[in-house]
């Protein structure tokens, strides 16, 4: 029977959409399921504030009246506004290694953005560089994290097959963790800390919390560069600190704050002291929502506390320093907090999550460690109409270079 391909307009349709992926990866160990609570908010444009500049559509594919495929397709209006660009992004892509299945959800995303008057489509990306993004190409033998999706190694074909080719790519580093820093981090932490730069470190929640609404000042800055983000508005900043509050551990969030000339020493006031960067990482709790199948409630949680604290995997999410502070070293002071902490919590290596291919210069800085590519993810693209690639890529072109990626169009 051949494939039908549905918008998904009901509760009972986006329930569907929402728990397919546990049917297609069953049994699957590297496949982590999502935090449902949160994963039913991201679809709700009265709990996700990124409706408020993007419109969305979800597709379920079906045959023989059985659901067996589905894609969501996102039109951000704010992404298009900041980089002149006019192109929709697809996600969530779910096939079997069926080609029908496949081109018809594609299909029906391209339809859709060329009826919004868009020129191209890219993805696997969400409303934005916030969201998971990009489709795994290498290291299918290896668990996802909570930041990242899995898939199977048939898709990245099936894409292709549909007209798609290579935008570019993110690559995630394996990393041990070593038993001391550096010798060389200490010394320019230490000139850094006499020039009136602060490492701030945290216990608990609570000593978090008042730093907490600098986490989206210093994401708006540090990230304003790199293609894909948009700056983040309050509602979106609060929903993304609401989204990793409850599992996050603060040990591994951290700040730098920059005091004035004649007051070093003193404490930081976070609310009048520079926060210049930023780094957030959390032990690895995959195993505990694979437990929980994706419920923290009502016993979910302590399958992912208990995760936590017998991890040896660390996990990071975001780093930044702001572009006048860059090139200073002070990603040395961020690591001799995190080497330290996560040595004492039993941790072993660290999955540095997604860095574009082209940063040379962070992955210049894994140098100094034992490392190693373990993981590729990947962003499609597919001209939509005539010109519509050209002009995309002149628009991007700035922040995308290019001629320092392998095997873009």
């Amino acid at each position: 029977m051949a494939v039908e391909i549905r918008p998904v307009e009901t509760k009972k349709e986006l329930k569907r959409f929402i728990y397919l992926p546990r049917r297609i990866y069953a049994g699957v160990p590297q496949w982590v399921p999502p935090l449902y609570d949160e994963e039913r908010k991201y679809y709700d444009p009265r709990k996700n504030p990124a409706f408020a500049s993007a419109d969305a559509r979800c597709f379920l594919a079906y045959r023989d009246g059985e659901a067996v495929g589905r894609i969501m397709g996102i039109v951000s209006h704010k992404m298009n506004g900041q980089w002149k660009t006019k192109n929709a992004r697809f996600c969530l892509l779910e096939s079997p290694d069926d080609l029908e299945v496949a081109a018809g959800l594609l299909g029906a995303v391209c339809e859709w953005a060329k009826a919004a008057g868009m020129e191209t489509l890219t993805g696997p990306h969400g409303f934005s560089d916030q969201d998971p993004e990009g489709m795994l190409v290498k290291g299918f033998e290896h668990r996802a994290t909570i930041a990242t999706y899995y898939n199977f190694p048939y898709l990245p074909g099936l894409v292709e097959k549909c007209g798609f080719v290579k935008d570019y790519d993110y690559r995630v580093f394996w990393i041990k963790i070593p038993d001391e820093a550096p010798e060389l981090y200490e010394k320019i932490a230490e000139r850094r800390r006499r020039q009136g730069f602060v490492l701030v470190e945290f216990e608990t929640k609570k000593e978090l919390k008042p730093h907490l609404d600098n986490f989206v000042v210093i994401i708006n800055d540090t990230f304003a560069d790199i293609y894909g983000f948009a700056p983040l508005s309050p509602e979106e900043g609060r929903a993304l600190i609401d989204s990793y509050l409850p599992i996050i551990d603060p040990h591994f969030m951290k700040y730098i704050y920059k005091l004035p000339p004649g007051e070093v020493g003193r404490s930081v006031d976070p609310r009048k002291d520079e926060v210049v960067g930023f780094i957030v990482g959390m032990p690895d709790i995959t195993e505990g929502i694979q437990k929980a199948k994706g419920n923290v409630l009502p016993f979910g949680i302590f399958h992912i506390l208990k995760a936590r604290n017998t991890a040896k995997q660390l996990d990071l999410f975001y780093a930044g320093v702001r572009e006048r502070y860059r090139n200073l070293g002070l990603t040395a002071m961020f690591a001799l907090g995190l080497i330290r902490d996560a040595r004492a919590r039993g941790l072993e290596y660290v999955d540095a999550h997604q860095e574009l291919e082209f940063n040379s210069k962070v992955h210049e800085e894994w140098g100094r460690f034992e490392h190693r590519e373990w993981k590729r993810l990947r962003i499609f693209v597919k001209e939509l109409v005539p010109g519509g690639l050209a002009r995309y890529q002149a628009s991007t072109a700035a922040v995308i270079p290019r001629h320092r990626i392998t095997g873009a169009e």
